[in-house]
């Protein structure tokens, strides 16, 4: 069963690592961005380095449930979000391709939480 709920929770993390990816083709840095004065290259440059050290503190402590259950309550969270904001016109996230990575995140969180609660 432990190796279930660890491939379960790699699963979890895969479908945020590639809604970063969709996010970066997507230019979620608009988003994020609007009232930062950093030209749109600049905002991608930040956007997607800012990524590379939470990538490795993420996968430095991977192992941790501690970590487990704080990726679980985000993608859970970053769902509700994703919902809310479906209709703000700098969030382009509007295929069933992207949402499949976003919500699928979330689904597969709230049941890996489900399972080590």
């Amino acid at each position: 069963m432990t190796s279930a709920l660890q491939v379960l929770f790699l699963t979890v993390l895969s479908f945020l690592f590639v809604h970063e990816l969709d996010a970066i083709r997507k230019r979620e840095w608009r988003f994020f961005f609007a009232r930062v004065p950093v030209s749109d290259e600049g905002a991608y440059w930040i956007f997607t380095a800012l990524h590379a050290p939470l990538f490795v503190a993420i996968l430095w402590y991977v192992g941790s449930p501690a970590l487990q259950v704080g990726i679980d309550a985000f993608a859970i969270l970053h769902g509700f979000v994703h919902l809310g904001l479906r209709n703000h016109p700098k969030v382009a996230f509007d295929s069933r391709f992207s949402r499949f990575w976003i919500f699928g995140g979330a689904l597969l969180g709230a049941v890996h939480l489900v399972f080590v609660l």
